[in-house]
């Protein structure tokens, strides 16, 4: 906070003496400054002074702060009252320092009912927040005297800021600003109360400054962080609303909206916060504040992808004061916005049919490519982990090599500035070889304002499927025609093991007719192969590690234990019961250990023993006994083991704890909620005696998840909805207190997630939460769920995954309420044939392939590697159906083998549509050929079968041809 530097000759002789390192000296040279400055009422520099003082000495006698805060007290004590409010902002300001600096001591700290010392080392957390807060208020009592103390006149203790004095013209201004920011820190949260005082969106807190200013919000917490603001910002504007110059009243209005946007809770913060922004800038448009304003509402919408939005506002308070804080932030936003980008993914192996590649981009028109030979054999012989991991100045020598082919793609404009992804068709003329492809949105490829992506890519014909055996030390795989699959026999396959920062190469091998190799890699890390056939090359994408494990066959002896309970009272019987064991995993092996002497040890929770006990397993290779939970010492998790041959152990607590005197009950809803209105759930607190639990403390809180059908997780709508909503959110809470009988109730509006679709049948599980705490301090806790949705009913169907044409098919239908009780329901299932594409599509195998982008409400084209996005062809069944009184039905129909989807609808209570998808694929085991066009499919009929019994599978393709390799892994060797 010290300001100024010395001007004076006496001034520099204590900046000599500190530069000397002489700190008495320099506290020597202070004293007259001190007396003089207070005698001359230069309190802005009698205060700097004194300040210096105390840190010069707290320097020589070992920098306690405790002892710098009580050197500064006892100043206040003695200096003049206008001196006293700076004084108490430094103290509070000290507090505020030792906190930070040792957040993380105070932040682990267990709450203390008294304080342990005045030693400030010693606090917690809520304690030291209390005291800073203390200072704080003492520092703005004397609000008169501030609010007639021009912040000027303390030029030589307060260091400027970028802001005009006229934003804080006072003193007290300045104070109140510094607490606020004390207020508002996120660390306040770590001492909140129990009935604290929650800033509610919907509250006057975002509404216009005189509403503001008249609010008098509802609470008992008066100590609340949080509360304390609200006032200050009261006071605040009430003070400067009728100055003639309402810079200061401006700035601490938008300082309200900012601090209740980053504390207020509720779902529409965001829009009331938007509301307040496009209010306050359109009422002070002609001051240079609200281009502060405009950006805050810019960013608002940046932040919800809205980018055309907010660059509208953004060019608006760039317009209206362009050299302003604001207009100069606004710009900067704007710039993020119009920021070009580009990235690409592409499959690493080309062949036919040749891949594309994927450019991720924005704010680009034309992207261009560039394509350079990669020397395989200078990569084996480098330190590099990855042939792409490159710095800059090897990345530019490798553009600058000869150019194998480059060429150029136009992109769609994104005239919204939201991402995109186009899929650019590659040259087919380029010759066998691998490769680095570049990519950049500026021609030259230069770095400057441009952003350069790369890949490494193989032009090759071959296939390498690579599998290690597990502990086994052993690599092994295939070398195939990429295109037909087919075996490609005395292919040669190099392969070199990471050893330090150099690789060192293997015996090389060879495939057999099967097109298969296998070589002993033991303990290998990073290794990297190179398959070889005639002309064409073709390496390993990542780094494979393969290692052996030195298990030999043995027999270990173990024990399991088992107790009667997992928490006991000191005191208490504790009741064991053991098996000890013969293990041989090698052979599957499992037997008791009968007629074997055990040694029980009983030991604490620092693992020092108690009891010693021993036993004999009888003919089954059991024992048991018992010991008794100690008093004597520290509560917690101890344990049981044995020690010996027969190893094992198992771990309880033992606590000092109280059994419960009362419970809470939620009760359900008495009228069936409904979605967007309000619900009320009637609660009680009850003691098991029967007695009612009567002015408790109820703290409650509701939560939202969003539970979408079944099919969500594999229908095409997935595709072009925005994206699935993940986790849960608090939409409500509060505090109550329980009536006479022990009842309470909680009410909370049933909003919906505006942001999921309704068409996508949603349902929202509302989850109440409800803590009791009594007069002793006991609190029993409840929890009560409500499903509700755009309908009141669920409809699943289900069938086997084996269905064949040999049998009808038989779906199972489930009618269901929301909170899942069985509902009869009527409606009808029709089973579509889907529209197969004309030719099999196999699914990228870039790996990082970008997934389609939500483009407002546009559906894109259906995928033809994903079945699930087939579309509905003609519809080949249709039954009605009628679920009984648990809302269960069947159905049966007869399909030859090919893909469908059954879809089922009827209709809920209200008369909605409610609708239920299927995906069914039919399967013909005597054909020749799949009647399915992807590229593999393997069914089993079912997933575990008994000893003798027969497996039965179908693996097809709906290529003309195709080729699988199989390995039949039993029990013996997995």
């Amino acid at each position: 906070m010290w300001a100024a530097e010395p001007t004076d000759a006496t001034w520099t002789e204590v900046q000599n003496a500190i530069n000397q390192g002489l700190p008495k000296t320099a506290v020597e040279k202070l004293e007259p400054i001190i007396t003089k400055a207070k005698a001359e009422k230069n309190y802005d520099e009698a205060i700097k002074a004194i300040g210096m003082k105390i840190s010069l000495e707290g320097t020589i006698q070992g920098n306690r702060p405790e002892e710098k805060i009580a050197r500064m007290q006892a100043e206040i004590e003695q200096a003049p009252a206008e001196m006293q409010p700076m004084m108490q902002a430094i103290v509070a300001h000290w507090y505020w320092h030792f906190f930070q600096q040792n957040r993380w001591r105070f932040i682990q700290r267990t709450q203390t009912e008294a304080p342990v010392s005045d030693d400030i080392n010693t606090w917690d957390l809520p304690r030291i927040l209390e005291v800073t807060a203390e200072q704080f208020d003492k520092a703005l009592e004397n609000t008169d005297m501030l609010q007639n103390t021009p912040i000027a006149e303390y030029d030589e203790l307060i260091e400027k800021g970028t802001a005009p004095d006229d934003y804080r013209p006072t003193l007290w201004d300045f104070l109140v600003h510094q607490a606020l920011e004390f207020y508002s820190s996120a660390e306040q949260a770590g001492a909140r109360s129990e009935d604290a005082f929650d800033l509610q969106a919907d509250s006057p807190v975002f509404a216009a400054a005189e509403d503001f200013v008249n609010w008098t919000p509802a609470t008992e917490d008066a100590d609340s962080p949080k509360l304390k603001a609200v006032h200050l910002y009261q006071q605040l504007l009430k003070f400067h609303r009728d100055d003639d110059d309402q810079s200061a009243f401006i700035d601490a209005d938008l300082h309200r909206l900012e601090f209740a946007y980053n504390h207020a809770f509720g779902e529409e913060k965001d829009a009331r916060y938007k509301s307040a922004l496009k209010r306050f800038a359109d009422e002070h448009a002609s001051h240079v504040i609200s281009a502060r304003a405009l950006h805050n509402l810019a960013t608002v919408w940046h932040r919800e992808n809205e980018f055309v939005k907010a660059k509208e506002i953004a060019e608006q308070g760039l317009a209206r004061h362009p050299n302003s804080i604001g207009g100069n932030r606004c710009y900067n936003l704007i710039k993020q916005i119009e920021a070009p980008s580009a990235s690409i993914t592409t499959e690493r192996v080309w062949n036919d049919p040749w891949p594309t590649v994927d450019v991720r981009y924005r704010n680009v028109e034309k992207v261009y490519f560039r394509l350079v030979a990669f020397d395989f054999d200078e990569f084996v012989n480098s330190n590099r982990y990855q042939p792409t991991h490159l710095n800059r100045n090897q990345q530019s020598t490798l553009m600058n090599r000869k150019i194998i082919k480059q060429w150029s793609a136009d992109l769609p404009k994104t005239d919204d500035y939201q991402e995109q992804v186009e899929h650019v068709k590659v040259p087919e003329d380029i010759p066998t070889g691998s490769y680095f492809l570049f990519a950049s949105h500026r021609e030259d490829f230069a770095n400057d304002n441009n952003q350069v992506s790369m890949a490494e890519v193989w032009v090759s014909k071959l296939a390498l499927v690579l599998r290690t055996a597990h502990g086994q030390g052993t690599l092994e795989g295939f070398v195939l025609d990429a295109k037909t699959g087919k075996p490609l026999q005395d292919a040669s396959v190099k392969i070199w093991v990471n050893q330090g920062n150099r690789r060192t190469a293997l015996k090389t091998v060879t495939t057999d007719g099967n097109g298969f190799f296998k070589t002993k890699a033991t303990n290998g890390r990073n290794l990297i192969l190179l398959a070889s056939y005639r002309d064409q090359r073709l390496s390993s994408n990542h780094g494979i590690s393969v290692h052996q494990t030195n298990n030999p066959e043995r027999t270990q002896q173990q024990t399991q234990f088992f107790t009667d309970r997992s928490l006991y009272r000191p005191g208490q019987t504790i009741r064991y019961k053991g098996i000890c064991l013969s293990v041989n995993q090698q052979r599957n092996n499992y037997e008791t250990s009968a007629n074997q002497q055990v040694v029980v040890v009983f030991s604490d929770v620092n693992g020092k023993e108690i009891e010693r006990l021993t036993h004999r397993t009888n003919d089954y290779g059991s024992f048991s006994g018992s010991v008794t939970a100690p008093r004597d010492r520290l509560m917690g998790q101890m344990s049981l083991r044995v020690d010996g041959v027969a190893r094992g152990q198992t771990q309880f607590r033992v606590e000092e704890y109280k059994r419960p005197k009362f419970q809470v009950k939620l009760n359900a809803p008495t009228e069936p909620a409904k979605l967007g209105e309000s619900v009320t759930i009637q609660a009680n607190a009850t003691a098991y005696t029967g007695a009612a639990i009567d002015d408790a403390l109820v703290s409650w809180r509701v939560v939202r998840e969003v539970r979408y059908p079944i099919w969500w997780s594999w229908s095409s709508r997935r595709f072009w909805f925005p994206p699935r909503q993940q986790g849960n959110q608090e939409i409500a809470h509060g505090t109550t207190r329980s009536g006479a009988d022990g009842s309470f109730e909680i009410t909370f509006d049933a909003k919906p997630d505006l942001s999921v679709p309704e068409e996508s049948e949603p349902t929202f599980q509302f989850t109440v939460y409800a803590d009791v705490t009594d007069s002793t301090g006991e609190t029993r806790s409840d929890q009560r769920s409500i499903s509700v949705g755009y309908t009141a009913l669920a409809a699943t169907m289900t069938a086997d995954d084996w269905q064949t044409s040999e049998q009808p098919v038989e779906i199972s239908i489930s009618t269901k309420t929301l909170d899942g009780d069985g509902q009869s329901a009527k409606g009808t299932v029709t089973v579509y044939q889907l529209k197969q594409p004309s030719e099999v599509v196999r699914p990228s195998l870039g790996g990082s392939h970008p997934q389609p982008l939500h483009r407002g409400n546009s559906k894109p084209a259906p995928d033809s590697s994903d079945i699930n996005t087939w579309e509905l062809g003609d519809p080949v069944a249709k039954e009605d159906f009628e679920t009984d009184g648990g809302g269960n039905a069947k159905l049966t129909f007869d399909l030859t083998a090919g893909p469908y989807r059954a879809k089922l609808e009827t209709r809920d209570r209200f008369g909605k549509q409610v609708t239920a998808l299927l995906p069914i694929k039919v399967l013909d085991p005597n054909a020749q050929k799949l009647a399915i066009k992807i590229p593999d499919l393997f069914m089993k009929e079912k997933i575990s079968v008994e000893p003798g019994e027969s497996m039965r599978a179908i693996w097809g393709s709906g290529y003309d041809t195709a080729v699988r390799s199989s390995k039949l892994n039993t029990a013996a060797n997995c």
